[in-house]
């Protein structure tokens, strides 16, 4: 971890932030305590803030609707997540027809697509759970083999917690789908530099000018970093002490809560 006057130094000089929605501005559906009044001081030092989330189930009219409850003050378009990414992508590559192996609400990300089987430039994979069945999986090693589409996979997280028990997740699958059709998936979402190349884009800065707050090491700082953009992780979320001495990856910065970010401003 980099010294902290000197990433002060560095913080005092960003124009936008990257913040982690699940873990650093809220958990489940409670907020992180002083989260919204810590936004607005952020936004009074006139940054730039866009909110990320990894979810493939959940479209952003949904998400926007539980952060306007929580009184965030936030327009829709401020949220970026994988299906998100994913339109923007398809979009740079004139890609007007696609094919959905999605959970049914995602759907409303792509309203702008036409959801074409018969000749898609490419098939999205989100998380099915249930539904990634034999037929479904099979549909799409079709899709992909027969029309030549892309594979566009949202994310390739191995296993994931459902209740109280661990299942797979979408990761299995694309790979299945990678071996069987001797194609590579294109990954969107986090930590993948697509993600977070198409987000600086979107924002309009150069990654020098950001910063990105997180809670897990891996997706939030390890993908940041990997982008050479500045990272904090907060002691909230799926912060764990280990994350404090793995040799590995190490935030340039860490903090309590999201809640002390506006201190080291003041105190650069």
């Amino acid at each position: 971890m980099c010294c902290q006057g000197h990433v002060r130094q560095r913080i005092l000089m960003k124009k936008g932030l990257l913040l982690d929605l699940e873990g650093v501005i809220y958990e489940g559906d409670n907020l992180i305590d002083g989260a919204i009044e810590t936004v607005n001081k952020l936004l009074s030092h006139d940054f730039k803030i866009k909110y990320l989330t990894n979810t493939t189930t959940t479209p952003r009219k949904l998400i926007f609707k539980k952060l306007l409850q929580f009184k965030l003050p936030i327009i829709e378009s401020d949220i970026f997540s994988p299906s998100i990414a994913a339109n923007i992508f398809l979009k740079k590559k004139n890609i007007s027809k696609i094919f959905l192996l999605t959970d049914q609400r995602l759907h409303e990300d792509f309203k702008e697509f036409t959801i074409d089987k018969t000749k898609p430039g490419a098939i999205i994979l989100g998380d099915l759970y249930k539904e990634f069945n034999w037929e479904r999986l099979n549909e799409a090693f079709q899709i992909i083999s027969e029309k030549n589409a892309l594979i566009i996979a949202l994310h390739k997280n191995k296993y994931c917690k459902r209740g109280n028990k661990i299942g797979l997740d979408l990761g299995p699958f694309v790979t299945a789908l990678e071996y069987a059709t001797s194609k590579k998936s294109i990954l969107i979402g986090k930590p993948e530099k697509n993600f977070f190349n198409l987000v600086i884009e979107d924002m309009g800065l150069r990654k020098e000018e950001l910063v990105m707050i997180g809670d897990d090491i891996f997706a939030d700082i390890g993908g940041a970093k990997n982008n050479f953009i500045t990272t904090i992780q907060v002691r909230t979320g799926k912060f764990q002490k280990k994350d404090e001495t793995n040799s590995y990856l190490q935030p340039d910065y860490r903090i309590n809560s999201i809640v002390d970010l506006p201190n080291i401003l003041k105190s650069a």
